[in-house]
């Protein structure tokens, strides 16, 4: 059997689950708050959940692999009614221990997700990802990157518009970016997404931007020559050169896509002193999968600038044709 932990129409999931099942493998999908998977015991040698779509009982120990694709387990997979309890004692109202984020009920689902998790991941022979690493600290990373010797931006943290002018690394341009994964929702019709923005410090070069502001990130503006996108699984790097810089829709954040003029994208090599150093990362963060953001600038050097452990591969995958899908499906039957 293979598990594989995921979300709802997640595209890279659904190609990957149907080269498996092509293969006549045992898939178990669990997409995180779908609810459809449904706790029902823990003993020494089980753990088990019903799909109650299929009326079906797994055991989760049963699985050889594992794709820490996205997420894992939520407090859903152990509700079995979504009524909410009205507790109280000697007249004073209890609720609080049931209900909002910081109740009894979602303290101790996070400690058996936290046990359940683990015990998966030391069971499975093989394990794409990690419980441990769904959420990457990015400073933490940055950090890492320039004690193993790769370029890093010169970067600081503010938290008054008026620090941003006397900042150590330029008076030019920068950057700014979320310090966590960024903003990606969806509200009614509209969708919200947070991007990589360029600013001239001169904006904010007056009193008036004596304003506090909630602790911000601000980074060097690398001038480039082209982005890297790199997927790594398991030792080797699968990347992709993006010409972005050209266009002045993409040249800062290259997600802000160009459907009428796309960049132009290729296969890349990097230099083997580049996926050294990279590795070293990815084994002290116990990372076995990820994608990774670099920049070629102006002089020829490589800037790291992220490591996202979700490892999304499928803008690499199909313009490079590395087949992708075909390649995590085959390393999660290696058993």
């Amino acid at each position: 059997m293979i598990l594989i932990f995921s979300i709802p129409y997640d595209y890279a999931t659904n190609e990957v689950v149907k080269r498996l099942k092509y293969q006549g493998q045992e898939v178990v999908r669990i997409n995180r708050n779908e609810g459809v998977f449904k706790f029902c015991k823990i003993t020494e040698k089980e753990i088990l959940f019903e799909d109650k779509k299929k009326n079906k009982v797994y055991n989760l120990l049963d699985a050889k692999s594992c794709w820490w694709r996205r997420t894992g387990l939520s407090k859903e997979n152990f509700l079995r009614s979504d009524k909410k309890l009205d507790l109280s004692a000697d007249g004073i109202s209890l609720n609080s221990l049931t209900q909002g984020e910081s109740n009894t009920l979602s303290m101790e689902a996070d400690s058996l997700i936290d046990y359940i998790h683990t015990k998966i991941f030391n069971s499975c022979k093989v394990n794409i990802g990690s419980p441990s690493t769904f959420d990457l600290n990015k400073l933490n990373v940055l950090e890492l990157a320039s004690k193993h010797g790769l370029k890093v931006p010169q970067y600081e943290i503010v938290s008054n518009l008026n620090q941003i002018e006397d900042n150590s690394f330029s008076e030019d341009k920068f950057v700014t970016k979320a310090i966590c994964e960024g903003i990606f929702n969806i509200i009614g019709i509209h969708q919200f997404t947070s991007y990589t923005e360029s600013y001239d410090v001169k904006e904010f070069a007056s009193e008036q931007n004596d304003v506090n502001v909630f602790p911000s990130l601000v980074m060097e503006q690398i001038e480039k020559e082209i982005e890297i996108r790199a997927f790594f699984l398991a030792g080797v790097f699968y990347s992709m050169a993006i010409f972005s810089q050209t266009n002045e829709q993409t040249k800062v954040d290259f997600r802000k896509y160009d459907e009428v003029k796309p960049n132009k994208c290729e296969p890349f090599i990097l230099p083997k002193s580049i996926e050294e150093k990279l590795k070293k990362i990815f084994k002290e963060l116990d990372l076995n999968c990820g994608s990774v953001d670099i920049i070629l600038d102006a002089n020829g050097d490589y800037v790291f600038l992220e490591i996202n452990p979700i490892g999304q591969y499928n803008m690499t995958s199909e313009p490079c044709n590395y087949n992708l899908d075909y390649v995590i499906a085959n390393y999660l039957t290696n058993i």
